[in-house]
């Protein structure tokens, strides 16, 4: 009877052991995947969160930048820049290259601006360029180092070096430019025949030295 005993105590303390272990291995690998859990979540969590602030943060330091000077990046010329310049005669079928101190409007230009100041220069030529028949200027190389510009001219296209008009009943001398005087006579109108009054006043082309002081002459006698 005892041994009957204690043979139901040892199986249902057997079981009662089974049991417990297999709860406590049940609870292990159950917290063993709610840790795993916990710890995907707060990585998760970790990721979101870096990811808005990354986001704000580059909202607000494009906020931040409009306004801001944009870096100029082109390449422009300075004081430094050598500046040579290569001159074309069509008519002599020649080019000589001279060196000179760059213009002092360019310092500071990138190309696009160069180009922009060449092209005001045509239309404002100096008088010494027009009488030398200039024709055309520009770049032909640019950088910060050195800019090369190149001028074509052609003396034949020069027709007339000298424009004679009347201006406040006098005669005036100017360059073929039309703008530059060259020579204020001090002959009055008054003493020319009525044709040449006409003629002053449309204005003469003269081509050259010896018939503007031939003209000069006639209107002094």
């Amino acid at each position: 009877m005892r041994k009957r005993r204690f043979l139901y105590w040892s199986a249902a303390f057997g079981a009662l052991t089974v049991v417990v272990l297999m709860n406590y291995y049940c609870y292990r690998a159950a917290m063993g995947k709610y840790t795993q859990l916990s710890r995907s979540y707060r990585e998760e969590i970790a990721g979101a969160v870096q990811k808005e602030v990354s986001k704000q943060v580059e909202v607000k330091f494009e906020d931040l930048s409009e306004g801001l000077p944009v870096a100029n990046t082109e390449e422009m010329l300075s004081v430094n820049t050598v500046y040579q310049i290569e001159n074309y005669d069509k008519v002599k079928d020649q080019t000589t290259t001279e060196y000179e101190t760059i213009p002092e409007e360019l310092v500071g230009f990138n190309r696009e601006e160069a180009d922009g100041y060449f092209k005001k220069y045509m239309q404002n030529l100096p008088v010494e360029e027009f009488l030398n028949g200039l024709q055309s200027i520009g770049i032909t190389t640019f950088s910060k180092d050195r800019i090369i510009v190149r001028k074509i001219y052609d003396p034949s296209k020069v027709k007339y070096r000298y424009y004679l008009i009347a201006v406040d009943g006098e005669v005036v001398v100017y360059y073929g430019d039309q703008k530059t005087v060259y020579e204020y006579t001090g002959i009055s109108t008054d003493t020319l025949s009525k044709e040449e009054q006409m003629s002053l006043k449309n204005g003469i082309e003269v081509k050259d030295e010896d018939a503007l002081y031939g003209l000069l002459e006639n209107y002094s006698s």
